[in-house]
């Protein structure tokens, strides 16, 4: 039996040219018309959150070694999230969680609640309260 050479498909495989609609029955359903805005998760196996969780102080980058704020925040999604990937910018740290219990307001709750304080400099404690939203999508810039 001869092998078809140099057309660009697979032994045994059709070639099929997809689109990007959501992946049916984990992102946006079967009609695919409202994909925009929508997080949508080829490589995860639950449905996606992404959290922004903004503090009060002015940055949290010396929070984010052993003991730390950052820390802490991550240790107390962890309770009730899967966290995927996240990211610390100033004041704010960005979520993307998998499988999560959390809404934004029971987020925030546990997150404040009890309070933490900086750790980084011993001589200027400062307690950190944090706002959470999910509704802003995940944005890479």
């Amino acid at each position: 039996m001869a092998l078809p050479i140099n057309n660009n498909q697979p032994l045994g495989a059709t070639r099929v040219h997809g689109d990007a609609d959501g992946v049916v029955n984990f992102d946006i359903g079967m009609t695919g018309d409202n994909s925009v805005g929508i997080i949508i998760a080829t490589g995860l196996t639950k449905s996606p959150t992404a959290f922004k969780i903004t503090a009060n102080v002015a940055t949290l980058t010396s929070e984010m070694g052993v003991g730390g704020v950052v820390e802490s925040v991550l240790r107390r999604v962890g309770v009730a999230s899967t966290t995927t990937m996240y990211q610390v910018d100033g004041a704010q740290i960005s979520l993307l969680v998998e499988a999560t219990g959390f809404d934004d307001a029971n987020l925030a709750a546990a997150l404040n609640s009890p309070a933490l304080s900086t750790t980084a400099n011993v001589a200027n404690i400062v307690p950190v309260s944090f706002t959470v939203s999910s509704t802003e999508g995940f944005k890479l810039a």
